[in-house]
């Protein structure tokens, strides 16, 4: 009876055993198992920090680069031929269009101006002809805009509510001031493409180089 139940002892220690071992073999696997992922990870960052280092040693490797070209600067008369050409456009009668020339001749610091003698020359026989400032927006047939405080030129473009007509192309110095597609039929609304550029030394009006005008259509 005794040696039954040293027996069943026996073999009960021995199942437990084995249940312990089987559990530890469990927990290893699933110890592995949970390594593998991390691992995984570790290899991840270490190809990306191989990658980042081989696009370093290329770059460093690779002759500089050129510095793009720089862009050429912008006319300082870019903004004003733009809003000067809006204005035309936008000019719908003449008191309506009067009030709005006079705000942005005193917006923009304008000096008008007039041509006195179209065919006035100079000693040598160039040409030169003389204008001269007027007070007022609506007296005067140019608009003269200063280009800065040390820039001695100005930018000079026709007061857009005369239009173009045959007086101011052939007596009043446009022609002289402007190239333009002017053909002998009066226009009400016309277009700088390009202003003339004069200078002012000593009260002195002179065209450095002419113009473009264009005449437009109702």
């Amino acid at each position: 009876m005794n040696f039954v139940i040293v027996l069943s002892f026996v073999a009960a220690l021995l199942a437990l055993v084995a249940a312990a071992l089987a559990l530890v073999g469990v927990r290893a696997v699933r110890s592995r198992a949970a390594a593998v992922p991390e691992l995984q990870e570790k290899v991840k960052i270490l190809e990306a920090r191989v990658a980042d280092f081989e696009k370093k040693l290329t770059e460093m490797t690779q002759p500089p680069r050129q510095a793009p070209a720089k862009k050429a600067p912008a006319n300082p008369w870019d903004d004003f031929l733009a809003d000067y050409n809006l204005l035309a456009a936008s000019l719908d009668g003449p008191q309506q269009g009067q009030e709005a020339c006079d705000r942005f001749f005193a917006l923009r610091s304008l000096k008008g101006l007039i041509c006195l003698d179209p065919t006035a020359k100079q000693d040598d026989g160039k040409p030169a002809p003389k204008f001269v400032e007027v007070g007022q927006a609506g007296k005067s047939n140019f608009w003269a805009w200063p280009m800065g405080k040390e820039d001695v030129r100005y930018a000079v473009v026709p007061n857009p509510l005369k239009g173009y007509t045959k007086s101011l192309h052939e007596k009043s110095g446009m022609k002289e001031t402007f190239a333009s597609d002017y053909a002998g039929k009066d226009a009400a609304r016309i277009q700088a493409k390009l202003p003339a550029i004069f200078t002012a030394a000593d009260g002195q009006w002179t065209i450095v180089q002419p113009g473009i005008v264009k005449l437009l259509e109702e």
